[in-house]
C-alpha cells in the first residue's frame, strides 16, 4: 500500500499543508469540516491502487494551512485557494475532484469558478442543499444539529474514529475556534443546488453519494438535481469514510472508472459496454442502488453494511 507524504506549499504567501500519495492521473480530495486529510489516510492510500495520484490539501484554517481571514470565510475564497494550489503545483490538466461534507461544497464551488480545473465531481454526503426548509440543514436549529453530531457515531464507530477526532478535530477547535464556527455556519447555509445543475448542464460528470443514516447533513435541494448517474445511497452514517476505508476506496475507484467513460462519451469516443448495459451498471450491484431519493427506504438486498 502506497505511503502518504506531507509538504507545505506556498500559495500567494499563504501556507497550504498538503498530503500526497500515489502516481498517475491527479485526484484532488477535499476533507470534511473540522478534520484534515490525515483522518482519511487509510482510504486515500488504498485508493492509489486505481492508478491515481491523490492530492489532499488541508483546507484554509485547518491542519496547519493558513486561514483566509475572518472576513473572507466563503466557499469562493476556499475554492480560490485550492485552485491556486493546483496552479502552483504545476498540475496542467483537469483533475478528478472528490469532496466529503464541507469539502464537497468547496468542490462544487471550485468546479463553478474554475471549470477548466475539474474533470469530474464525486460528492460524498456533501453540504450545499440548504436552505431547504424540509430537507436541508437549516430546517434544524443549531441545537438539533449539535445533537445529531453527538449521535452520529455508534459506540463502536466512536472508538474507531477517536484517533482521528483527537488528532484532527480537537487541535483545529483549540487553535482556530473562530474558523470552526464560521465554517460551520457556512456549511449550514450553503445553497449550491443551482450551481450543480449548471455544471451538469455543461457536461461535468457529477456523482452524489449519500448515507441513509446521516444525522448531520441532509441532501436538501441537492436531492432534486438530476445527473447522468443515479445517486449512490449506502448504508452508513456521515463519517463512514473514516471507519470503512476499504469500502471508501472501492466506491471511489468505481466512480472514477464511470467518470472516465462518461468523459470519453462526451468527447465522442467509443464506449464499449456489454449488450444492454448502461454506464451506471459499471458500479457493481453490491455498491449501488436503483435511482431514488436519499430519503426513500433502500431495498434490502445488495446494501453496504457498516
Amino acid at each position: 500500500m502506497t505511503r502518504a507524504t506531507w509538504r507545505d506549499v506556498d500559495v500567494d504567501g499563504a501556507t497550504v499543508r498538503v498530503m500526497e500519495a500515489g502516481t498517475g492521473d491527479p485526484l484532488l480530495f477535499l476533507h470534511g469540516w473540522g478534520l484534515t486529510p490525515r483522518s482519511y489516510a487509510q482510504g486515500i492510500t488504498r485508493l492509489t491502487a486505481a492508478g491515481v495520484k491523490v492530492i489532499a490539501p488541508c483546507l484554509p484554517g485547518f491542519g496547519g494551512s493558513a486561514g483566509t481571514g475572518w472576513t473572507h470565510v466563503s466557499m469562493g475564497a476556499y475554492a480560490a485557494r485550492v485552485a491556486r494550489l493546483l496552479d502552483v503545483m504545476g498540475i496542467e490538466h483537469p483533475v478528478f475532484v472528490a469532496g466529503h461534507s464541507f469539502g464537497g461544497g468547496v468542490a462544487i464551488q471550485l468546479a463553478t469558478d474554475r471549470p477548466e480545473r475539474v474533470r469530474s465531481l464525486t460528492l460524498v454526503n456533501t453540504v450545499g442543499g440548504a436552505p431547504g426548509r424540509r430537507w436541508g440543514l437549516t430546517d434544524a436549529s443549531w441545537l438539533r444539529w449539535a445533537v445529531g453530531t453527538v449521535g452520529e457515531l455508534s459506540t463502536t464507530g466512536l472508538v474507531r474514529a477517536a484517533p482521528s477526532l483527537l488528532r484532527d478535530y480537537l487541535p483545529n477547535a483549540v487553535r482556530r475556534p473562530a474558523t470552526m464556527l464560521l465554517t460551520a455556519r457556512l456549511a449550514l447555509t450553503a445553497s449550491l443546488a443551482g450551481q450543480v445543475e449548471a455544471l451538469v448542464a455543461q457536461g461535468t460528470p457529477v456523482l452524489f453519494i449519500w448515507s441513509d443514516s446521516d444525522r448531520i447533513v441532509a441532501p436538501g435541494a441537492l436531492a432534486d438535481v438530476v445527473t447522468s448517474l443515479p445517486a449512490e445511497v449506502i448504508e452508513g452514517r456521515h463519517g463512514w469514510l473514516l471507519t470503512e476505508p476499504e469500502d471508501f476506496a472501492t466506491l471511489m475507484r468505481n466512480a472514477l472508472v464511470v467518470h472516465a467513460m462518461l468523459e470519453r462519451k462526451r468527447r465522442g469516443r467509443a464506449v464499449v459496454l456489454p449488450r444492454g448495459a448502461s454506464l451506471a451498471d459499471l458500479i457493481p450491484a453490491e455498491r449501488r442502488t436503483a435511482a431514488r431519493r436519499p430519503d426513500e427506504p433502500a431495498p434490502a438486498p445488495g446494501r453496504m453494511h457498516r
